[in-house]
């Protein structure tokens, strides 16, 4: 059987590096890298296209994913701020920047690609300390959703930790990298639906369920206690 041909968005995160390690352990991927910095190891992709802006960039993007043949892509873009802040920076890096790059790269691009984004237990209910972040993910999902081309993965986590989380309270099912590695990949591996929902835990789908029905003046005094 031929190997899928992965592409990390973001290879150079922790856990896109932790994601490049599991598919070159399970020897059914060819791993592909784009990142604005080199990769800490280099030897798990079989190319990692250093970039300078995403933006900018998209074309040169698009190009490396139509030239290496890219079956699968995962996005790991992401950008949590503090109180909201800088507004224009969460919606850029959550929202835009991903939905730029499908749209360049669907225009070369085999139609049949499966894209995974990293989404977040906040698309359940924005609330005031996560708005921003919130709706930003929110509408990248219903995006997706909604799109003709390509095959989509909406990959709910719940927090990682991570360089991007490290200056944020910790919740409860926090988990590092590696053990949401190797969820992610099995995802991928699995998925034959048009647009599939994948958590990485059973406690993240009962509290992503639970955070949709719980009055939120009961929801903020929880989290207000907890983190």
């Amino acid at each position: 059987m031929d190997k899928k041909r992965i592409c990390l968005i973001g290879s150079s995160s922790d856990l896109g590096v932790e994601v490049a390690k599991v598919c070159k352990s399970q020897n059914m991927f060819e791993v592909f890298g784009i990142s604005r910095q080199e990769s800490r190891n280099k030897s798990l992709y079989e190319e990692n296209l250093i970039i300078t802006d995403y933006e900018s960039d998209k074309e040169m993007i698009a190009n490396f994913v139509a030239k290496h043949n890219i079956t699968d892509i995962v996005f790991f873009n992401g950008f949590i701020g503090h109180n909201n802040k800088p507004v224009e920076k969460i919606v850029e890096i959550n929202l835009s920047i991903p939905l730029s790059l499908i749209n360049s790269i669907e225009k070369n691009a085999d139609e049949n690609i499966t894209y995974t984004i990293i989404s977040s237990l906040a698309t359940s209910r924005p609330r005031a300390k996560n708005y921003i972040y919130g709706l930003s993910k929110y509408i990248l999902e219903e995006s997706i959703r909604n799109r003709d081309v390509g095959k989509y993965i909406i990959f709910r986590s719940g927090f990682i930790r991570t360089k991007m989380t490290a200056d944020h309270k910790e919740p409860p099912f926090a988990k590092n990298p590696e053990e949401v590695a190797d969820k992610l990949i099995k995802a991928i591996g699995d998925n034959e639906k048009k647009v599939s929902i994948v958590y990485s835990s059973l406690a993240i789908l009962l509290l992503f369920h639970v955070f949709k029905v719980i009055p939120l003046s009961i929801l903020n005094a929880i989290e207000k206690k907890l983190v």
